[in-house]
Protein backbone atom coordinates (compact mmCIF):
# COMPACT_ATOMS: atom_id res chain seq x y z
CA UNK A 1 0.00 0.00 0.00
CA UNK A 2 0.91 3.55 -0.06
CA UNK A 3 2.47 4.70 2.92
CA UNK A 4 2.74 7.59 5.03
CA UNK A 5 2.84 11.07 4.60
CA UNK A 6 5.97 12.54 4.23
CA UNK A 7 6.74 15.16 6.59
CA UNK A 8 7.85 18.44 5.63
CA UNK A 9 12.42 18.23 4.94
CA UNK A 10 12.41 15.22 6.82
CA UNK A 11 11.97 11.99 3.14
CA UNK A 12 13.01 11.61 -0.17
CA UNK A 13 10.27 13.76 -1.49
CA UNK A 14 8.30 16.56 -0.42
CA UNK A 15 4.95 15.33 -2.20
CA UNK A 16 0.94 16.79 -1.85
CA UNK A 17 -0.79 16.36 -4.98
CA UNK A 18 1.50 12.32 -6.42
CA UNK A 19 11.25 12.36 -5.97
CA UNK A 20 30.52 13.02 1.64
CA UNK A 21 33.62 14.50 -0.14
CA UNK A 22 36.59 15.35 1.99
CA UNK A 23 37.85 18.88 1.38
CA UNK A 24 41.57 19.67 1.33
CA UNK A 25 40.44 23.58 2.20
CA UNK A 26 42.93 24.31 5.56
CA UNK A 27 39.49 25.57 7.10
CA UNK A 28 36.90 23.25 5.81
CA UNK A 29 33.02 24.63 5.72
CA UNK A 30 30.39 22.96 7.86
CA UNK A 31 28.98 19.92 5.80
CA UNK A 32 25.54 20.55 4.34
CA UNK A 33 24.57 17.73 6.43
CA UNK A 34 25.31 19.10 9.67
CA UNK A 35 24.10 23.05 8.61
CA UNK A 36 21.04 21.61 7.60
CA UNK A 37 20.69 19.44 10.87
CA UNK A 38 21.12 23.14 13.40
CA UNK A 39 18.35 24.47 10.86
CA UNK A 40 15.85 22.04 11.11
CA UNK A 41 12.99 21.50 14.03
CA UNK A 42 14.23 19.35 16.37
CA UNK A 43 12.92 15.53 15.96
CA UNK A 44 13.18 16.16 12.40
CA UNK A 45 15.86 14.19 10.54
CA UNK A 46 17.74 15.51 7.92
CA UNK A 47 16.46 15.55 4.61
CA UNK A 48 18.41 14.16 1.98
CA UNK A 49 20.65 16.14 -0.86
CA UNK A 50 20.79 15.00 -4.19
CA UNK A 51 23.91 15.99 -6.86
CA UNK A 52 22.15 17.66 -9.90
CA UNK A 53 24.26 19.39 -11.92
CA UNK A 54 23.65 22.10 -13.64
CA UNK A 55 26.27 22.69 -16.43
CA UNK A 56 24.63 23.53 -19.66
CA UNK A 57 21.18 23.88 -18.74
CA UNK A 58 19.33 27.06 -18.94
CA UNK A 59 19.35 29.12 -16.01
CA UNK A 60 17.01 32.06 -15.41
CA UNK A 61 18.38 34.34 -12.40
CA UNK A 62 21.60 35.56 -10.82
CA UNK A 63 24.98 33.01 -11.27
CA UNK A 64 26.07 34.39 -7.94
CA UNK A 65 22.16 33.19 -6.07
CA UNK A 66 23.07 31.37 -2.82
CA UNK A 67 19.84 28.92 -3.61
CA UNK A 68 19.24 27.17 -7.16
CA UNK A 69 16.42 25.20 -8.27
CA UNK A 70 16.51 23.01 -10.94
CA UNK A 71 13.13 22.42 -12.53
CA UNK A 72 12.42 18.87 -14.32
CA UNK A 73 9.18 20.03 -16.82
CA UNK A 74 6.96 19.47 -19.80
CA UNK A 75 4.90 22.25 -21.28
CA UNK A 76 2.07 19.76 -22.06
CA UNK A 77 1.99 19.16 -18.02
CA UNK A 78 -1.21 21.24 -16.58
CA UNK A 79 0.87 21.01 -13.45
CA UNK A 80 4.42 22.00 -14.33
CA UNK A 81 1.88 25.07 -15.72
CA UNK A 82 0.22 25.64 -12.63
CA UNK A 83 4.26 25.28 -10.69
CA UNK A 84 5.40 27.73 -13.25
CA UNK A 85 3.31 30.66 -11.90
CA UNK A 86 4.77 29.52 -8.65
CA UNK A 87 8.43 29.50 -9.18
CA UNK A 88 7.72 32.77 -10.97
CA UNK A 89 6.45 34.43 -7.29
CA UNK A 90 9.00 32.90 -5.72
CA UNK A 91 11.80 34.65 -8.37
CA UNK A 92 10.08 37.90 -7.87
CA UNK A 93 10.31 37.44 -4.33
CA UNK A 94 13.58 36.33 -3.35
CA UNK A 95 15.34 38.37 -6.00
CA UNK A 96 19.09 37.29 -6.36
CA UNK A 97 19.28 34.87 -3.72
CA UNK A 98 16.92 32.25 -5.87
CA UNK A 99 17.70 31.40 -9.57
CA UNK A 100 15.89 28.75 -11.26
CA UNK A 101 17.45 26.13 -13.54
CA UNK A 102 15.46 24.21 -16.36
CA UNK A 103 15.50 20.40 -16.67
CA UNK A 104 13.14 19.48 -19.71
CA UNK A 105 11.93 16.46 -19.44
CA UNK A 106 8.95 15.84 -22.18
CA UNK A 107 6.80 12.84 -21.15
CA UNK A 108 5.92 10.10 -23.59
CA UNK A 109 2.26 10.64 -23.45
CA UNK A 110 2.66 14.13 -24.38
CA UNK A 111 2.91 14.41 -27.90
CA UNK A 112 3.73 17.75 -28.30
CA UNK A 113 6.29 18.06 -25.25
CA UNK A 114 9.38 17.40 -27.28
CA UNK A 115 8.43 19.88 -29.85
CA UNK A 116 7.92 22.32 -27.16
CA UNK A 117 11.07 21.25 -25.46
CA UNK A 118 13.32 22.00 -28.13
CA UNK A 119 11.78 25.36 -29.34
CA UNK A 120 12.39 26.45 -26.00
CA UNK A 121 16.06 25.35 -26.03
CA UNK A 122 16.84 26.69 -29.70
CA UNK A 123 14.98 30.21 -28.72
CA UNK A 124 17.70 29.75 -25.66
CA UNK A 125 20.49 30.12 -28.00
CA UNK A 126 19.28 33.80 -28.83
CA UNK A 127 18.35 34.99 -25.28
CA UNK A 128 14.76 34.17 -25.13
CA UNK A 129 14.78 31.15 -23.13
CA UNK A 130 12.17 32.72 -20.55
CA UNK A 131 9.79 34.58 -22.74
CA UNK A 132 9.10 31.85 -25.38
CA UNK A 133 8.96 29.24 -22.19
CA UNK A 134 5.81 31.64 -21.45
CA UNK A 135 4.66 31.14 -24.82
CA UNK A 136 5.02 27.82 -24.63
CA UNK A 137 3.06 27.07 -21.20
CA UNK A 138 0.38 29.91 -22.42
CA UNK A 139 -0.54 27.31 -25.53
CA UNK A 140 -1.70 25.38 -27.63
CA UNK A 141 1.89 23.76 -28.46
CA UNK A 142 1.32 23.74 -32.04
CA UNK A 143 3.55 24.79 -34.88
CA UNK A 144 1.99 27.64 -35.49
CA UNK A 145 1.92 29.13 -32.46
CA UNK A 146 6.00 28.67 -32.21
CA UNK A 147 5.73 29.90 -35.42
CA UNK A 148 3.93 33.01 -34.34
CA UNK A 149 6.57 33.32 -30.95
CA UNK A 150 9.40 33.31 -33.41
CA UNK A 151 8.31 36.21 -35.06
CA UNK A 152 6.60 37.90 -32.10
CA UNK A 153 9.76 37.79 -30.21
CA UNK A 154 11.97 38.94 -33.16
CA UNK A 155 14.06 36.18 -33.33
CA UNK A 156 16.23 35.04 -36.10
CA UNK A 157 13.83 32.07 -37.86
CA UNK A 158 16.61 30.69 -39.91
CA UNK A 159 18.85 30.29 -36.97
CA UNK A 160 16.28 29.36 -34.35
CA UNK A 161 15.12 26.19 -37.36
CA UNK A 162 18.71 25.42 -37.30
CA UNK A 163 18.95 25.05 -34.01
CA UNK A 164 16.09 23.13 -33.43
CA UNK A 165 17.75 20.55 -35.22
CA UNK A 166 21.37 20.94 -34.30
CA UNK A 167 22.34 22.24 -30.35
CA UNK A 168 18.80 22.18 -29.36
CA UNK A 169 18.21 18.25 -29.95
CA UNK A 170 21.42 17.36 -28.08
CA UNK A 171 20.94 19.76 -24.90
CA UNK A 172 17.71 18.02 -24.70
CA UNK A 173 19.00 14.62 -24.84
CA UNK A 174 21.87 16.21 -22.39
CA UNK A 175 18.90 16.75 -19.97
CA UNK A 176 16.99 13.68 -20.46
CA UNK A 177 19.99 11.74 -19.41
CA UNK A 178 20.14 13.53 -16.31
CA UNK A 179 16.31 13.16 -15.59
CA UNK A 180 17.37 9.45 -16.35
CA UNK A 181 20.35 9.26 -13.78
CA UNK A 182 18.58 10.66 -11.00
CA UNK A 183 15.66 8.26 -11.73
CA UNK A 184 13.07 10.97 -12.60
CA UNK A 185 10.16 10.15 -13.88
CA UNK A 186 7.25 12.33 -13.16
CA UNK A 187 6.88 16.24 -13.70
CA UNK A 188 7.44 18.80 -12.26
CA UNK A 189 9.82 17.78 -10.19
CA UNK A 190 12.12 20.24 -8.52
CA UNK A 191 15.44 19.88 -6.40
CA UNK A 192 16.07 23.28 -4.67
CA UNK A 193 20.16 23.31 -3.69
CA UNK A 194 19.82 19.78 -3.24
CA UNK A 195 16.54 18.89 -1.86
CA UNK A 196 13.68 16.98 -3.34
CA UNK A 197 10.36 17.99 -3.89
CA UNK A 198 7.43 16.61 -6.05
CA UNK A 199 4.71 18.07 -7.74
CA UNK A 200 3.31 21.81 -8.06
CA UNK A 201 3.28 22.35 -4.10
CA UNK A 202 2.06 25.23 -2.52
CA UNK A 203 4.24 28.22 -2.66
CA UNK A 204 4.28 27.83 1.22
CA UNK A 205 5.60 24.35 0.45
CA UNK A 206 8.95 26.24 -1.74
CA UNK A 207 9.08 29.02 0.77
CA UNK A 208 10.26 26.69 3.87
CA UNK A 209 12.69 24.80 1.78
CA UNK A 210 14.23 27.55 0.14
CA UNK A 211 14.46 29.38 3.34
CA UNK A 212 15.88 26.60 4.73
CA UNK A 213 18.77 26.14 2.12
CA UNK A 214 18.85 29.58 2.53
CA UNK A 215 20.05 29.68 5.83
CA UNK A 216 22.53 27.09 5.14
CA UNK A 217 24.24 28.89 2.36
CA UNK A 218 24.34 31.78 4.19
CA UNK A 219 26.60 29.75 6.67
CA UNK A 220 28.95 28.55 4.25
CA UNK A 221 29.30 31.90 2.48
CA UNK A 222 29.98 33.13 6.07
CA UNK A 223 32.49 29.99 6.90
CA UNK A 224 34.52 31.82 3.54
CA UNK A 225 32.69 29.91 0.59
CA UNK A 226 32.47 32.49 -2.78
CA UNK A 227 28.43 32.38 -3.05
CA UNK A 228 28.95 31.49 -6.73
CA UNK A 229 30.18 28.60 -5.40
CA UNK A 230 27.91 27.61 -2.42
CA UNK A 231 25.56 25.16 -4.98
CA UNK A 232 28.52 23.39 -6.44
CA UNK A 233 29.62 22.93 -2.67
CA UNK A 234 26.46 21.77 -1.57
CA UNK A 235 25.43 19.51 -3.88
CA UNK A 236 29.02 17.60 -3.71
CA UNK A 237 27.96 15.26 -1.76
CA UNK A 238 24.85 14.20 -2.52
CA UNK A 239 23.28 11.18 -3.50
CA UNK A 240 23.06 9.86 -7.60
CA UNK A 241 19.48 8.87 -7.37
CA UNK A 242 16.31 9.73 -5.80
CA UNK A 243 15.44 5.62 -6.05
CA UNK A 244 18.03 5.07 -3.30
CA UNK A 245 16.07 5.99 -0.64
CA UNK A 246 12.97 6.27 -1.98
CA UNK A 247 9.67 4.42 -0.34
CA UNK A 248 7.42 4.26 -2.97
CA UNK A 249 5.59 1.46 -4.46
CA UNK A 250 3.33 3.34 -7.30
CA UNK A 251 3.33 6.81 -8.16
CA UNK A 252 -0.45 8.49 -7.26
CA UNK A 253 -2.17 10.83 -4.74
CA UNK A 254 -3.20 9.69 -1.03
CA UNK A 255 -5.99 11.00 0.78
CA UNK A 256 -3.09 12.61 3.70
CA UNK A 257 -1.78 14.45 1.02
CA UNK A 258 0.97 12.97 -0.42
CA UNK A 259 1.44 12.06 -4.07
CA UNK A 260 3.94 9.03 -5.04
CA UNK A 261 6.02 10.12 -7.93
CA UNK A 262 8.29 6.62 -8.77
CA UNK A 263 7.07 3.64 -10.58
CA UNK A 264 6.88 0.27 -8.69
CA UNK A 265 10.08 1.43 -6.75
CA UNK A 266 10.09 0.16 -2.80
CA UNK A 267 7.13 -0.54 -0.59
CA UNK A 268 5.51 -3.22 1.35
CA UNK A 269 2.86 -4.12 -1.10
CA UNK A 270 3.60 -5.93 -4.20
CA UNK A 271 2.34 -4.14 -7.83
CA UNK A 272 -0.30 -6.44 -8.39
CA UNK A 273 -2.82 -7.54 -5.86
CA UNK A 274 -3.20 -11.37 -4.97
CA UNK A 275 -6.74 -11.81 -3.77
CA UNK A 276 -9.84 -11.28 -6.38
CA UNK A 277 -11.78 -8.76 -4.88
CA UNK A 278 -15.23 -7.66 -5.80
CA UNK A 279 -16.41 -3.98 -6.18
CA UNK A 280 -19.55 -2.43 -6.68
CA UNK A 281 -20.14 -1.02 -9.96
CA UNK A 282 -24.03 -0.25 -10.18
CA UNK A 283 -24.89 3.43 -11.98
CA UNK A 284 -20.89 3.60 -11.99
CA UNK A 285 -20.33 5.17 -15.94
CA UNK A 286 -18.32 2.37 -18.23
CA UNK A 287 -17.01 2.02 -21.83
CA UNK A 288 -16.53 -0.88 -23.43
CA UNK A 289 -18.29 -4.66 -23.72
CA UNK A 290 -20.99 -5.30 -20.94
CA UNK A 291 -19.32 -9.07 -21.32
CA UNK A 292 -15.49 -8.24 -21.67
CA UNK A 293 -13.36 -10.70 -20.54
CA UNK A 294 -11.08 -7.40 -18.95
CA UNK A 295 -12.68 -5.15 -16.50
CA UNK A 296 -10.62 -2.67 -14.92
CA UNK A 297 -12.11 -0.40 -12.33
CA UNK A 298 -10.39 2.71 -11.67
CA UNK A 299 -11.11 5.09 -8.30
CA UNK A 300 -9.68 8.62 -9.60
CA UNK A 301 -8.89 12.36 -8.89
CA UNK A 302 -9.48 14.52 -11.97
CA UNK A 303 -7.18 16.75 -10.05
CA UNK A 304 -4.27 13.95 -9.50
CA UNK A 305 -1.30 14.18 -12.28
CA UNK A 306 -0.76 10.31 -11.69
CA UNK A 307 -4.71 10.04 -12.80
CA UNK A 308 -3.94 11.69 -15.86
CA UNK A 309 -0.44 9.79 -16.02
CA UNK A 310 -2.79 6.65 -16.00
CA UNK A 311 -5.00 7.80 -19.17
CA UNK A 312 -2.60 6.91 -21.70
CA UNK A 313 -1.74 3.79 -20.10
CA UNK A 314 -5.55 2.65 -20.04
CA UNK A 315 -5.89 3.33 -23.57
CA UNK A 316 -2.92 1.62 -24.13
CA UNK A 317 -4.69 -1.28 -22.63
CA UNK A 318 -7.53 -0.92 -24.70
CA UNK A 319 -5.82 -0.64 -27.85
CA UNK A 320 -3.81 -3.68 -26.96
CA UNK A 321 -7.12 -6.33 -26.33
CA UNK A 322 -9.75 -4.47 -29.12
CA UNK A 323 -13.27 -5.03 -27.88
CA UNK A 324 -12.10 -7.23 -25.13
CA UNK A 325 -11.81 -4.68 -22.11
CA UNK A 326 -14.19 -2.61 -20.35
CA UNK A 327 -13.27 0.45 -18.36
CA UNK A 328 -15.51 1.24 -14.81
CA UNK A 329 -15.10 5.20 -13.18
CA UNK A 330 -15.76 5.92 -9.88
CA UNK A 331 -14.93 9.09 -8.89
CA UNK A 332 -12.37 9.61 -5.51
CA UNK A 333 -12.28 13.48 -5.20
CA UNK A 334 -8.99 13.97 -2.19
CA UNK A 335 -10.12 16.51 0.24
CA UNK A 336 -6.67 18.38 -0.67
CA UNK A 337 -7.58 18.85 -3.77
CA UNK A 338 -9.71 21.82 -4.15
CA UNK A 339 -10.78 21.35 -7.70
CA UNK A 340 -11.39 17.67 -7.86
CA UNK A 341 -14.70 17.14 -6.50
CA UNK A 342 -16.51 20.19 -8.55
CA UNK A 343 -14.96 18.50 -11.30
CA UNK A 344 -16.12 15.08 -10.20
CA UNK A 345 -19.74 17.18 -10.34
CA UNK A 346 -19.58 18.21 -14.35
CA UNK A 347 -18.35 14.32 -15.06
CA UNK A 348 -21.56 13.14 -13.13
CA UNK A 349 -23.55 15.85 -14.71
CA UNK A 350 -22.45 15.10 -18.01
CA UNK A 351 -23.09 11.47 -17.38
CA UNK A 352 -26.89 12.71 -17.11
CA UNK A 353 -26.87 13.91 -20.62
CA UNK A 354 -24.94 10.37 -22.16
CA UNK A 355 -21.93 12.52 -22.18
CA UNK A 356 -19.44 11.36 -19.42
CA UNK A 357 -16.74 10.12 -21.03
CA UNK A 358 -16.42 12.96 -23.53
CA UNK A 359 -16.26 15.39 -19.79
CA UNK A 360 -13.71 13.04 -18.34
CA UNK A 361 -11.18 13.33 -21.07
CA UNK A 362 -12.20 17.39 -21.09
CA UNK A 363 -11.85 17.46 -17.49
CA UNK A 364 -8.31 15.55 -17.21
CA UNK A 365 -6.97 18.21 -19.58
CA UNK A 366 -8.62 20.97 -18.26
CA UNK A 367 -6.18 23.65 -16.81
CA UNK A 368 -6.30 26.81 -14.95
CA UNK A 369 -9.51 27.39 -12.35
CA UNK A 370 -12.40 24.32 -12.91
CA UNK A 371 -15.18 27.54 -12.07
CA UNK A 372 -18.58 27.13 -13.03
CA UNK A 373 -17.51 29.58 -15.86
CA UNK A 374 -14.79 27.07 -17.34
CA UNK A 375 -17.58 23.79 -17.01
CA UNK A 376 -19.97 25.82 -18.95
CA UNK A 377 -17.89 25.98 -20.85
CA UNK A 378 -16.49 22.24 -21.71
CA UNK A 379 -20.09 21.58 -21.60
CA UNK A 380 -21.11 23.94 -24.63
CA UNK A 381 -18.07 22.79 -26.44
CA UNK A 382 -19.33 19.34 -26.25
CA UNK A 383 -23.22 20.53 -27.37
CA UNK A 384 -24.48 20.08 -24.04
CA UNK A 385 -27.72 21.52 -22.69
CA UNK A 386 -25.87 24.22 -20.46
CA UNK A 387 -28.79 25.02 -18.72
CA UNK A 388 -29.69 21.56 -18.19
CA UNK A 389 -26.06 20.92 -17.01
CA UNK A 390 -26.35 23.94 -14.80
CA UNK A 391 -29.56 22.78 -12.98
CA UNK A 392 -27.76 19.29 -12.34
CA UNK A 393 -24.64 20.81 -11.26
CA UNK A 394 -26.76 22.59 -8.43
CA UNK A 395 -28.27 19.06 -7.54
CA UNK A 396 -27.52 17.66 -4.08
CA UNK A 397 -27.72 14.14 -5.57
CA UNK A 398 -24.88 14.46 -7.50
CA UNK A 399 -22.85 14.84 -4.00
CA UNK A 400 -24.99 11.65 -3.28
CA UNK A 401 -23.65 9.50 -6.30
CA UNK A 402 -19.92 11.32 -5.38
CA UNK A 403 -20.08 9.90 -1.73
CA UNK A 404 -21.30 6.45 -2.57
CA UNK A 405 -17.81 5.79 -4.75
CA UNK A 406 -16.35 7.33 -1.43
CA UNK A 407 -17.77 4.94 0.86
CA UNK A 408 -16.58 2.26 -1.89
CA UNK A 409 -13.19 2.98 -1.59
CA UNK A 410 -13.03 3.49 2.04
CA UNK A 411 -14.94 -0.07 2.20
CA UNK A 412 -11.98 -1.38 0.05
CA UNK A 413 -9.20 -0.15 2.09
CA UNK A 414 -8.49 2.46 -1.29
CA UNK A 415 -6.51 5.39 0.20
CA UNK A 416 -5.02 7.06 -2.92
CA UNK A 417 -5.34 7.78 -6.52
CA UNK A 418 -5.35 6.47 -8.77
CA UNK A 419 -6.19 2.86 -7.58
CA UNK A 420 -7.08 0.25 -9.88
CA UNK A 421 -8.83 -3.44 -10.05
CA UNK A 422 -8.08 -5.04 -12.75
CA UNK A 423 -10.19 -8.22 -13.29
CA UNK A 424 -10.56 -8.19 -9.40
CA UNK A 425 -7.11 -7.53 -8.78
CA UNK A 426 -5.89 -4.24 -7.09
CA UNK A 427 -3.04 -2.36 -8.94
CA UNK A 428 -1.85 1.09 -7.20
CA UNK A 429 -0.56 4.01 -9.03
CA UNK A 430 0.08 4.86 -12.29
CA UNK A 431 2.08 2.14 -12.84
CA UNK A 432 3.48 0.95 -16.21
CA UNK A 433 1.35 -1.40 -19.02
CA UNK A 434 3.23 -3.87 -18.29
CA UNK A 435 1.99 -4.05 -14.64
CA UNK A 436 -1.38 -4.30 -15.78
CA UNK A 437 -0.51 -6.81 -18.52
CA UNK A 438 0.33 -9.33 -15.78
CA UNK A 439 -2.59 -8.82 -13.74
CA UNK A 440 -4.46 -9.31 -17.25
CA UNK A 441 -2.43 -12.89 -17.14
CA UNK A 442 -3.07 -13.71 -13.55
CA UNK A 443 -6.79 -14.16 -14.50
Amino acid sequence: MMRHAIVLLASVALTALGCSHATSDPSPAPSPGAIASAELPAGVPVAKLYRVPVDGLPALGDAHALVTIVAFTDYQCPYCRRAEATLTQLRESYGTQVRVVVAEKPLPMHDRARPAAIAALAASAQGAFDLMRARLFAGPLDDGTIAQAVSDLGLDSKRFDADRTGMAGEALARSEALAERLDVRGTPTFFINGRHVVGAQPIETFRSVIDERLTAARALVASGVRPEDVYARTIAGGAERVEEASDDNGPGCVGDGECKGAEGKGGDAPAIGDAIEKIPTDQAPSRGPARASITIVEFADYQCPFCVRAEATIHAIEHAHPGDVRVVFKNLPLPFHDLARPMARAAVAADAQGHFWEMHDRLFALTGKADRAALDGVARDLGLDVARFDRDLDDPSLDARIDADDADAKALGVKGTPTFFVNGRRVVGAQPASVFEKAIAKR
